[in-house]
């Protein structure tokens, strides 16, 4: 009897982590609280079954194709907030229906890097944006910037200068904390609310 409640619960367990780690597959995001919600619409399963999402790149048109169920559908770029691919990147449309690779997903200001490969002679580069929630436009990212961002949070204001001289990088990932330092310090700005 303790034998098989034990494995039960290790079976639990297993199944617990195994929901936790599963990919939550690919689709659009209509809104930016359909984003937050992790709410997607035409969704899949990658692992079992296909989809394809054509986003048109090349041809400039204003809708991505995806195919669902073995059916095509249309929609306009300007109508979207994005899309998650099956590697579970995720995406923002954007200005010229342009899509923004999301560098921190989970988290309230968002991070944007778009690269720009080597053509010809033309060097690649990288450009990098933000948002400060996913529902506001998204911007060049620069220190100035950020601080406009948040006008009244003069806490947060001095927390960026004091953490990000000049040259910084403004990406960076605070691997204590699990989050970007800019996200970081966001938080810590604000009052902490005091359980009694």
């Amino acid at each position: 009897m303790r034998t098989a409640f034990f494995l039960l619960i290790s079976l639990l367990s297993s199944a617990d982590c195994m929901a936790q780690t599963a990919p939550l597959g690919g689709g659009l995001y209509k809104s930016a609280e359909d984003f937050r919600q992790h709410r997607l619409t035409l969704a899949v399963n990658c692992l079992t079954e296909t989809h394809r999402l054509r986003l048109h790149e090349f041809s400039g048109k204003p809708y991505v194709t995806v195919v669902h169920a073995g059916k095509p559908y249309q929609v306009a770029k300007d109508s979207l907030f994005g899309f998650r691919d099956c590697d579970g990147h995720e995406y923002r449309f954007a200005a010229r229906n342009e899509h923004y690779p999301i560098l921190n997903p989970g988290e309230e200001l968002l991070l944007y890097k778009v690269e720009q490969p080597t053509v010809g002679k033309n060097p690649g580069s990288v450009r990098l944006y933000f948002s400060p929630t996913a529902a506001a436009p998204i911007q060049p990212l620069t220190l100035l910037a950020v601080k406009q961002a948040f006008p009244d949070n003069h806490r947060f204001h001095d927390l960026l200068d004091a953490q990000f001289p000049p040259g910084t990088d403004l990406t960076a990932y605070d691997q204590m904390h699990h989050m970007t330092k800019l996200n970081w310090l966001l938080r810590q700005s604000r009052p902490q609310t005091v359980a009694h």
